[in-house]
């Protein structure tokens, strides 16, 4: 265990300052990170019936499909910083926007547009960390990022339950504030990251080219493409908790606070536990931790299911936050390593269009949870289960390598 902590601190000591500014703003931004757990809460209590609140939620996801092919070329094309800016400047100035919709029609395109704009920073964050951070300290570094994004969201979601109390239009700009303070720290201290698109960026052709280019190789990259599909498959999962569960848990008697507290118990958990296990967790192979994460995030979406009370809503948003804890670390250090480096802010892109897929698929899910009733939690739960098998099955590397059988590190033993 000390020579576990050692690491540790080692690892996170050595980590450059490019990591420290994200992870500072992913903070500020996620304390802040008010709208999302209450917009479905939001969009019923202004008389929305279900389906309307559908569109919105589907609306938003579309813009979150189509976004990480625009911000992997970005990110390749301008420099991960400048997609960075683009994304927290466009992001705050569309969560406003939305409130002030007046028709399901405006605010689904607004939702549209928010969705396009926040999903830019995924993937160019994501090519910025790999770009600075050594292979062997990538998954410290996810974690760490993730630490303050939980952090974050720790407090976030009790702080919008009161501010949602008190008046809605406080989580909107709220929300937005706290995206203009992380866009300033990134344009004071983040590097541009690496530029790997040549020629005239701006032109469309040079765009086409560069992503059938990717294409190609991510098509012969087996490995990356089972990891995109089970990515998927957990992400739909996942997401439900975000679409639903504010739902199902007031339904069931907790106020928008107890929800709140929920949700923040996800994040306290994660900041308590989540850089020790992945410290630890990095010593074996990729594969079979990530096999068990995928499942673990569908035993716990199934287990919202049988949740009456603030206890049962607590037990099984732990279980969830175990697969979580595993998952998203491994998953972003993986599929790293999978990228070719010339390649990197699009292959990261093809990861952010999953969370897109699962969104514009997830949006439903307020319709299904209406018909279906707590139940919906258990097919969801399908989905994370059938991601750890998708995950478990043996792949090669390329159409004429050996099948892959990942080794754990000499310090597994």
């Amino acid at each position: 265990m000390r020579a576990l902590t050692r690491e540790t601190f080692a690892d996170i000591r050595a980590l450059p300052r490019a990591v420290w500014v994200l992870t500072a703003g992913q903070f500020i931004n996620r304390f802040g990170c008010f709208v999302y757990p209450f917009l479905t809460l939001h969009l019923l209590d202004r008389g929305l019936p279900g389906g309307q609140v559908a569109l919105v939620l589907s609306s938003m996801a579309v813009g979150q499909m189509v976004s990480p092919f625009v911000s992997g070329y970005l990110s390749d094309a301008i420099g991960r910083r400048n997609t960075i800016l683009i994304s927290l400047i466009g992001g705050a100035i569309s969560i406003v926007m939305i409130y002030y919709g007046q028709t399901a029609w405006q605010i689904a395109m607004l939702a549209a547009l928010h969705g396009f704009l926040a999903q830019l920073f995924g993937p160019a964050a994501n090519a910025l960390l790999s770009d600075v951070v050594a292979e062997e300290k990538r998954v410290t570094a996810y974690a760490v990022f993730r630490l303050a994004l939980n952090a974050g969201y720790a407090a976030g979601p009790a702080m919008a339950g009161l501010l949602y109390n008190r008046a809605p239009v406080l989580i909107f700009w709220g929300d937005a504030a706290t995206s203009l303070v992380f866009a300033g720290l990134a344009f004071r201290w983040l590097p541009h990251g690496l530029r790997t698109i040549t020629g005239r960026v701006t032109s469309p052709a040079v765009a086409w080219q560069s992503w059938l280019a990717v294409a190609r190789d991510v098509g012969l990259n087996r490995a990356f493409m089972q990891l995109l599909l089970s990515k998927l498959l957990m992400s739909l999962a996942f997401i439900q908790v975000f679409y639903v569960l504010s739902v199902d848990a007031t339904a069931r008697g907790l106020t928008t606070v107890q929800y709140g507290m929920v949700m923040g118990f996800n994040g306290v958990v994660i900041m308590c536990v989540e850089l020790p296990l992945v410290q630890w967790l990095k010593r074996f192979a990729s594969r079979p931790v990530l096999v068990v994460g995928f499942v673990m995030v569908g035993i716990g979406s199934a287990s919202f299911a049988w949740a009456e009370s603030m206890t049962g809503f607590l037990l099984a948003m732990g279980l969830f936050t175990v697969g979580e804890m595993i998952t998203l670390p491994m998953c972003a250090a993986y599929g790293a390593k999978l990228a070719p480096p010339e390649y990197r802010g699009r292959y990261f892109g093809f990861f952010g269009l999953m969370w897109g897929l699962a969104g514009l698929a997830g949006g439903t899910g307020v319709w299904f949870y209406g018909q279906l009733g707590p139940i919906w939690w258990c097919w969801i739960g399908c989905a994370g289960v059938l991601a750890g098998a998708v995950m478990a099955l043996p792949v090669a590397l390329r159409p004429d390598a050996p099948v892959l059988v990942e080794a754990a590190t000499e310090s597994a033993g």
